[in-house]
């Protein structure tokens, strides 16, 4: 009454539960909004562009368009985000369609076409920026660049044409073209206007090398540093640390030995050269071989930086701690005594950050206190991940928001702090996401510090947080993380992303509810879901016996924008087979409006047979044997798989025995060859009419019709088909003498009562649109 509502209940408490209902409604909270998908600025226009020139449509002018190029690599420019591939891809081809002259010509005369500048930002970009994907459409973007500059008119300073070429280089191998890239060394290598780039301004020889290291490519590795030193250029510190890095990594022994004891010209090896010996040394057990290149080094009186290598090499080869605290009290260079610093306590951390020891860890900071240095954002970085490694989350967090309130990447000391700290959150996150249970408001108070620092998550941790939000209900947390980062990854990582919701959604372990969330979230965000997965998902909710969410599913394929993901024949199939297994008549009936509206389709027997089974598995047998009729009357006829979809229609056809015989009959005159498939339709079909005595004859003759004995298949078919408990009790007696171990065989399976309350076996007739023929 009013705004008072009454509730039942228990007697001994009967006064009514009044709620306030209009002032809940004038004052409740308003739904939670959900973050719109978040896109860096000038992408959103170029992809719009390609939508176009894809569907065949007029393109925006090319002033816009070159507005969307500039606000892009400007943004990038300033977040540090780096280049995806599939942004490479488009902007490459972006690039080809801006410099077509002939697309200019068509348009405003007065639309000046890319700048020098512009080109330079894209270059800043796929050069300055530390790459998170190494792909071929990024050689490619390169590739473009370099050409249009090289059509274009802007070779105006000196040596331009030389360092668009470094460029290039440069450009090959950071993004996994190091083959290529030394072949365009070899093809300059003799030119005086090049070589200057080889081993001074650019140190393109190193460059290239490292390439080639990273890429794994020894063979292409030796072999350039053995044609530079066939042309005179004797190896040096920068080029022996490549070599010897690449094959300590590997614990190649002999090559690592071998490289790290060349001569070269320096007096020293390169300080990154003595770690990774070090390193290698403690893995191979090696370190009695390497002790005296250590005290040597430190018998040389080397600058500073080798110092702290050599102070992490000691401690890395077996002294303690104590004992490197004393060396420290005795570095000396030429200008006299050398105090420690908090370079070198960040130097022993990366120590037992490799170690992965805790408790080293903690004792390099005692020391540092103990020498009166104060540690720094990086050291709480080194310190974090140790805390992660121990699981020891609350010193983790302390030491997170250490580094978060000191943003060590602020100065220009170590350019590359800032990206460090981002894997290292990402790496932060999955493990917080692994933890049984997870500390949802810790994670959720790290993503809304990620977002103020501008971090981006990786792939597979948007994966990992996404399906533990989801395990938890939390949707709305999941559909912020999925507009924040989705919508900047590229193709592949999306991809990645996908797959991880696709496994969450098949998972057997999953509940139902949570998996259709799940493919919710999928269809909202990933629109590019491809059409394997969409059929994949269809069916694995038709195996959750949830026919009405599988219908959706081919609904939403069928109204995609991309014709590509539209339901093909076999779809169709597919989706009217899980029908007839998993009946829902408001289901079929839109499959079956979508069919007919569908002008792809040409109907044959199979897909007429599949909706036969459907409409008889729905309770509409008159509506299926139309489909019996057209079939009937077509050129291409009735397959085996129709005579046994057409006798399980007319079992729960009322009245259906007639017809079935009339069937029969003419599939006698033909003197067709009968699968047991059929058979057993056919028995089913006489069953369903109650002539339980007919059956027993229809069953004894079974040898003699299909070639084999009554399966117990067959005996189940019968039985589930009588209309009525007593029929089904006299078949069931004689059928427990006449065919014992069959009977005994179908037993097995259990049975269950029907919404007629009759009992019946739990048996699967696998009713499919198409079978094989019989040989």
């Amino acid at each position: 009454m009013g705004g008072a509502s009454w509730s039942i209940v228990p007697e001994y408490h009967l006064c009514p539960r009044f709620e306030r209902t209009f002032f809940n409604v004038l004052f409740k909270k308003p739904p939670r909004d959900i973050r719109q998908p978040e896109y860096e600025p000038g992408w959103m226009q170029i992809m719009v562009w390609r939508s176009r020139m894809l569907d065949n449509l007029r393109p925006q002018p090319r002033r816009e368009l070159m507005e969307a190029w500039r606000r892009l690599m400007q943004a990038k420019l300033k977040s540090r985000v780096p280049l995806n591939s599939t942004q490479a891809l488009q902007c490459r081809r972006l690039l080809d369609y801006l410099s077509d002259q002939r697309v200019s010509l068509q348009e405003d005369y007065n639309v000046k076409p890319l700048s020098a500048a512009d080109l330079a930002m894209a270059r800043q970009v796929l050069l300055e920026i530390e790459p998170s994907e190494t792909t071929q459409h990024h050689v490619d973007f390169a590739h473009a660049l370099y050409k249009t500059w090289m059509d274009g008119d802007f070779a105006q300073k000196p040596r331009a044409t030389e360092l668009q070429w470094t460029y290039l280089v440069k450009a090959l191998s950071l993004y996994g073209g190091g083959i290529e890239a030394k072949e365009m060394l070899y093809e300059k290598w003799d030119m005086t206007e090049y070589a200057v780039y080889l081993t001074q301004d650019d140190q393109l020889l190193e460059v290239v090398a490292r390439a080639l290291a990273r890429e794994g490519k020894e063979a292409e590795l030796l072999d350039l540093v053995s044609h530079a030193q066939a042309r005179g250029i004797a190896l040096n510190a920068n080029l022996q640390s490549v070599l010897v890095q690449y094959f300590a990594s590997r614990d190649r022994i002999e090559e690592t030995k071998a490289w790290f004891t060349k001569r070269i010209e320096q007096p020293q090896c390169h300080r990154d050269t003595y770690r990774a010996v070090a390193s290698f040394a403690r893995r191979n057990k090696l370190q009695e071989w390497a002790m005296p290149f250590f005290i040597e080094l430190g018998e040389s009186t080397p600058k500073k930086q080798y110092w702290d290598v050599l102070l992490q090499s000691i401690l890395l080869m077996g002294r303690s701690l104590s004992q490197v605290g004393s060396m420290m009290n005795h570095m000396v260079d030429r200008s006299g005594d050398i105090q420690p610093t908090i370079n070198t306590i960040n130097g022993l951390l990366c120590v037992a950050v490799e170690l992965k020891d805790y408790k080293l860890g903690q004792a390099v900071l005692q020391l540092g206190d103990d020498k009166g240095i104060k540690i720094n954002g990086e050291s709480y970085m080194h310190m974090l991940r140790l805390c992660i490694e121990a699981k020891d989350f609350d010193r983790a967090q302390h030491a997170y928001e250490q580094v978060k309130y000191l943003e060590p990447w602020g100065s220009d000391f170590k350019s590359d702090l800032q990206p460090q700290f981002g894997r290292l959150v990402n790496h932060y996150l999955v493990t917080l996401a692994k933890q049984n249970p997870p500390s949802f408001p810790l994670i959720l108070s790290i993503l809304d510090s990620v977002e103020e620092l501008g971090l981006r998550l990786e792939p597979a941790t948007v994966s990992a947080l996404c399906l533990r939000f989801l395990e938890n209900d939390q949707h709305f947390d999941v559909m912020d993380i999925l507009s924040i980062n989705t919508f900047l990854f590229s193709e592949a990582q999306r991809e990645l992303v996908q797959s991880a919701f696709i496994q969450f959604c098949l998972d057997s372990r999953t509940s139902t509810s949570r998996a259709w969330g799940g493919y919710q979230l999928l269809q909202q965000f990933f629109q590019d879901l491809s059409f394997e997965r969409r059929t994949q998902l269809m069916e694995a909710f038709f195996a959750r016996k949830r026919p009405d969410m599988a219908a959706h599913v081919f609904g939403h394929m069928r109204q995609h924008r991309s014709k590509s993901l539209h339901p093909r024949m076999e779809t169709y199939i597919a989706c009217l087979e899980g029908f007839a297994r998993y009946p829902d008549l408001a289901g079929l009936e839109m499959v079956h409006n979508m069919l007919k509206m569908d002008t792809s389709m040409q109907t044959n027997t199979t897909l007429q047979t599949a909706l036969m089974l459907a409409f008889a598995a729905c309770d509409r047998p008159l509506k299926a044997l139309d489909f019996w009729t057209q079939i009937t009357q077509s050129q291409e006829g009735p397959s085996y798989a129709t005579l046994e979809a057409v006798f399980w229609t007319l079992e729960r056809k009322p009245g259906g025995y007639k017809m079935a015989r009339e069937i029969w009959d003419r599939m006698e005159r033909m003197d067709l060859e009968v699968s047991a498939r059929v058979y057993n339709a056919y028995i089913g079909a006489v069953a369903g009419s109650g002539s339980e005595k007919e059956i027993r004859a229809l069953i004894m003759k079974m040898p003699s019709v299909v070639g084999v004995e009554p399966e117990p298949m067959t005996l189940a078919i019968a039985y589930n088909a009588l209309p009525g408990r007593e029929l089904q009790n006299e078949f069931q007696a004689w059928a427990k003498l006449r065919y014992k171990e069959q009977w005994e065989e179908i037993a097995k399976v259990g049975r269950r009562m029907n919404e007629y309350s009759l009992c019946q076996f739990k048996i699967d007739r696998n009713m499919r649109a198409e079978v094989q023929m019989p040989a």
